[in-house]
């Protein structure tokens, strides 16, 4: 914890600007619950059947270059590329979007463009999956950047409506997917948003749900023209951040048996994203001379 935590502090302190490696360069934002000791939960609203929550959400945020492609000439991960930040950290703005009042992590996201180029490349991209945060967070930090849904989880909204329409798994439910799939990748979001607005006066619950998904795909539809975003040559999935959110945070704090305090959590995660990001190195030669520490003494 008190390595963790000493480059929890030198993240926030030492900001080294570097330029673009790239011309087109991504980021990536999106959250993960953790399982927490009951009294960091005190008090906080949660999805258990008695309002209450057993986890706190860890933000993290992932910088990488696509420059490669792979055998259909789609974009893929450059490898070594990516880098990591992440904490469990508040992304609510004041009322003003004053700079007094800019959250942790925004200022967090905005330490990893500086520190990765991300600001000097001539093509930035913000992807996400819809969630009003993370669009918030984009238009305040880089609002010149493309942003994109990340296809995959638009797609889940889709099954996830035709299994509550025609019941899970049933074929008119993998039909009816299958084909606004085929009009999500085309662009064609009108055909997407007038199937779901057949099933918006459905009575009850589910009449709720398709009016939910329907606001989704509205209010997102310029980050969803994913024929065109393909035709730049962009990335349309997160699948980075995806892989990072279980490798950096799932497989170190989600083990069974596991309840974290917000500190040590954020110690442990800080760790992580450094040594996965490939600066713990630098890290600590920083360390080693602030704490006086002798090149012997590593050695033994």
């Amino acid at each position: 914890k008190k390595i963790g935590s000493a480059i929890g502090a030198d993240e926030g302190a030492y900001v080294k600007k570097k330029t673009s490696p790239s011309e087109t360069m991504y980021v990536g934002v999106d959250g993960t619950g953790i399982p927490m000791r009951p009294e960091e939960l005190a008090g906080r609203p949660g999805k258990q059947p008695s309002g209450t929550a057993k986890t706190r959400e860890v933000k993290m945020c992932a910088v990488w270059t696509a420059d490669s492609r792979d055998a259909d000439n789609n974009p893929v991960r450059d490898p070594g590329s990516v880098t990591y930040s992440a904490a469990i950290e508040s992304c609510a703005w004041g009322n003003n979007y004053h700079e007094e009042d800019t959250p942790a992590f925004a200022k967090r996201v905005e330490r990893e463009l500086t520190r990765t180029g991300f600001f000097f490349a001539s093509r930035q991209v913000f992807l996400g999956d819809g969630a009003l945060w993370i669009w918030n967070l984009a238009a305040m930090i880089t609002p010149q950047a493309i942003q994109i849904v990340d296809l995959y989880h638009a797609k889940e909204h889709l099954s996830k409506l035709a299994n509550d329409i025609f019941g899970p798994g049933t074929d008119l439910a993998k039909k009816w997917a299958a084909e606004r799939y085929e009009d999500l990748e085309s662009g064609n979001l009108e055909a997407v948003l007038s199937a779901i607005n057949c099933h918006q006066s459905r009575p009850g619950e589910l009449g709720e749900k398709a009016a939910k998904e329907f606001d989704y795909f509205a209010n997102n539809q310029h980050r969803m023209q994913y024929d065109y975003f393909r035709s730049l040559g962009l990335c349309v999935g997160s699948g980075v951040l995806e892989a990072g959110c279980k490798v950096v945070i799932g497989q170190r704090l989600k083990r069974s048996g596991m309840f974290w305090s917000t500190g040590g959590a954020n110690a442990i995660i800080a760790l992580r994203s450094s040594l996965l990001s490939g600066r713990f190195d630098e890290f600590w030669g920083r360390y080693q001379t602030a704490n006086h520490i002798p090149q012997q003494a590593l050695n033994r």
